[in-house]
């Protein structure tokens, strides 16, 4: 994959499904979601576009339309996305659904407005994300405020147990991640951001790959928290991995701030990973100009020991200094070691 823009206009918050031969993208359009199509997952420059779902100015969730995700659940298309009340604010963002009726996602005629999610907490939340363990077992992981914190300066990951695709269980709502760690929290470490996450499943890691920092400059980074336990709603099954899995390398001249990606499997079954994520052509540019961008990385880059990727190269990230606890302990750990090295070689070749 050339790493490159996978089309001219913004596409922030990309995500990317794999279904009817074809890739499927949606991403953050601010006031409507649209779904596009293409037959190659680095190339929608040429895509089939539909505009899905668009309120009217001053409908109730028409503001700040932020971060759709398009899921087939039981042959059911389903977007789950964030919007905010009109006068209300940023406060009032909450997690929406739409599903619809029709097989082809692109057929506007289709789509449903559905509402919250219910069961969700009347609170700020975002970014939700659903997935599946077993079969007719869904989960929702989503970012949002600590309950009772109104601040705005702290964002955790949360997790439910969903009845239905539309419904969470209030009861099994677990914080899974708490954006603690010092490459987690912007402006001085005032802010504290855990976003975007989504569901990942390859050999040697399973859980949630997220962001962290602001995504409005070049520290916005990706991390990596691993299901290690049996009950995904007991906060003592996950486990964070200290240091990043992508971040920039700002000597390499971008991209830069990688995150809020998707992950598609290889169509060809050979093993290969691509991970679809939004950066910056150049530094500080905030939230203006990011392009989704797709990357191949390694299934071994998600172990626990694994060094940080750059996302402008795919290999491991050069620091100075003592930036995050893994620097220099790399080769302690043997086996994984081992394992990225030969990665790495068979890249180089």
């Amino acid at each position: 994959m050339s790493n490159r823009p996978i089309c001219d206009q913004d596409t922030p918050d990309p995500w990317i499904i794999a279904a009817n031969n074809r890739f499927y993208l949606t991403f953050t359009c601010g006031n409507r979601v649209e779904v596009w199509s293409s037959n190659s997952l680095d190339d929608f420059r040429q895509a089939e576009k539909s505009t899905v779902w668009q309120p009217e100015h001053g409908a109730p969730w028409s503001e700040d339309v932020w971060a759709p995700e398009i899921h087939l659940i039981d042959g059911t298309w389903y977007i789950y996305f964030c919007a905010a009340q009109p006068g209300r604010g940023n406060a009032s963002h909450r997690t929406l659904i739409l599903r619809s009726s029709n097989p082809d996602p692109l057929d506007r005629e289709g789509w449903h407005f559905l509402g919250p999610m219910k069961g969700i907490p009347d609170h700020w939340n975002i970014d939700a994300t659903v997935f599946s363990l077993r079969p007719h077992e869904l989960f929702v992981c989503y970012s949002g405020w600590p309950l009772g914190d109104h601040s705005d300066t702290q964002q955790d990951l949360f997790l439910m147990r969903l009845a239905s695709p539309i419904e969470a269980i209030p009861y099994t709502l677990t914080c899974i991640s708490r954006a603690s760690l010092p490459w987690e929290r912007p402006e001085q470490g005032r802010r504290g951001v855990n976003e975007g996450p989504t569901w990942l499943s390859v050999p040697g890691f399973q859980g949630i790959v997220y962001s962290a920092n602001g995504s409005w400059c070049c520290d916005y980074q990706m991390g990596l928290v691993a299901l290690t336990g049996s009950d995904p709603c007991s906060e003592a099954s996950w486990q964070k991995r200290h240091h990043p899995l992508l971040a920039c390398d700002k000597r390499m001249g971008g991209p830069f701030g990688p995150g809020h990606a998707s992950f598609v499997l290889s169509p060809s079954n050979d093993g290969r990973l691509f991970c679809i994520y939004h950066g910056t052509e150049r530094e500080d540019e905030g939230w203006a100009n990011r392009k989704a961008r797709v990357l191949e990385l390694s299934p071994n880059s998600f172990w626990a020991k694994a060094p940080t990727i750059c996302c402008a190269t795919g290999l491991p990230l050069q620091r100075s200094g003592e930036d995050w606890p893994l620097r220099g302990q790399e080769n302690k750990h043997q086996p994984e070691a081992r394992g990225i090295k030969d990665w790495l070689r068979k890249k180089l070749r």
